[in-house]
């Protein structure tokens, strides 16, 4: 494969017999050009999420004995929840521009392709199952944060278009001083126009 992308970009690939690291970078994560329509979808789409929005209909609940305190109730009923999402019923739920901190979290189980989340933090088997799902709405949530840019209102990129005209106007008068201080050594000056 990466022979033909080299063909593709019109590099030698004859003789080649390694390939440089970043080749393997560019082909495991393909970079994607993602627009503002894309971050709109997305900050709507997690304004509406909830974690009662979950459809439980993609996840999977199981119970199991749990360990830690709590006596001896724990280690003979089976009150720990662990709930597993299987990620090919369950991304095409989300923003496609969550996908990857989905995928990087810690409850991503590569073999699987799913999402496994433990709670065993009560005795009681309902409290655990809400507290899975409150872990999943705060993963979901937590990766919104991390991928999708804010909304820059228009005061904001006036401001930044001021100051980018203001610091070009320093930048050129500093050149323009520069060059007049050079202009003078050599026993002329130019005219300053500011």
């Amino acid at each position: 494969m990466l022979r033909r992308i080299w063909a593709l970009r019109g590099l030698n690939v004859e003789g080649a017999t390694h390939y440089p690291k970043f080749w393997h970078r560019c082909l495991s994560s393909p970079a994607k050009t993602l627009d503002e329509e894309d971050h709109r979808e997305a900050r709507t789409w997690l304004t509406r999420f909830d974690a009662n929005t979950i459809p439980k209909t993609v996840c999977e609940v199981t119970f199991s004995r749990s360990s830690g305190p709590g006596g001896q109730n724990v280690n003979k009923v089976n009150s720990k929840a662990t709930l597993r999402i299987h990620t090919k019923d369950f991304m095409h739920l989300v923003p496609k521009i969550l996908h990857p901190d989905i995928e990087a979290s810690r409850y991503y189980a590569k073999n699987s392709k799913s999402l496994v989340i433990q709670g065993d933090g009560s005795r009681d088997r309902t409290s655990n199952i809400q507290e899975c799902y409150k872990k999943l709405h705060a993963l979901i949530i937590a990766a919104g944060r991390s991928s999708v840019r804010g909304e820059t209102s228009p005061a904001q990129v006036e401001k930044v278009k001021n100051l980018q005209r203001k610091e070009n106007d320093i930048r050129l008068l500093s050149k323009k001083t520069h060059g007049n201080k050079k202009a003078a050594r050599k026993g002329f000056s130019k005219k300053s126009n500011y």
